[in-house]
């Protein structure tokens, strides 16, 4: 009885985890916010990171204590203005090494900073769009 017990926690566990995972994008908000949150709790408790769990479980409280429309809204434009100023450094770091000329390989590697800072600005903007 105790084995068909633990059996059915689990599940119903597992079935959460999933369900959490695939449902969180269709929230906006604080919603969405606090499920991003309980998803990495779950993962942090899976993994027996206790550190990583304190720390999830005081941004959930601070979260249900603070969030509103409006700071998820001023969190997703800040994020947003950051990878836009990384970008622009980025780019700026690139058009450098091109007028001094530097090697392929230098000039490669910033290309590719580069890129990973557009991929990281178009996903901040995604978000922001799903407010």
């Amino acid at each position: 009885m105790k084995l068909k017990t633990i059996l059915t926690v689990l599940l119903f566990a597992i079935s959460f985890i999933g369900f959490s995972q695939s449902n969180c994008t269709t929230l906006k908000g604080c919603e969405r916010k606090l499920c991003e949150l309980n998803t990495k709790l779950v993962a942090a408790k899976k993994a027996g990171n206790q550190n990583q769990i304190k720390g999830v479980e005081e941004a959930i409280a601070q979260t249900k204590k603070n969030c509103t429309t409006k700071t998820v809204n001023k969190d997703l434009d800040k994020k947003v203005k950051e990878k836009q100023q990384k970008v622009n450094e980025r780019t700026a770091d690139l058009n450098e090494a091109i007028k001094d000329k530097e090697s392929k390989e230098k000039i490669d590697k910033k290309r590719k900073k580069l890129n990973e800072a557009k991929a990281d600005l178009n996903k901040a903007l995604a978000e922001q769009k799903t407010k």
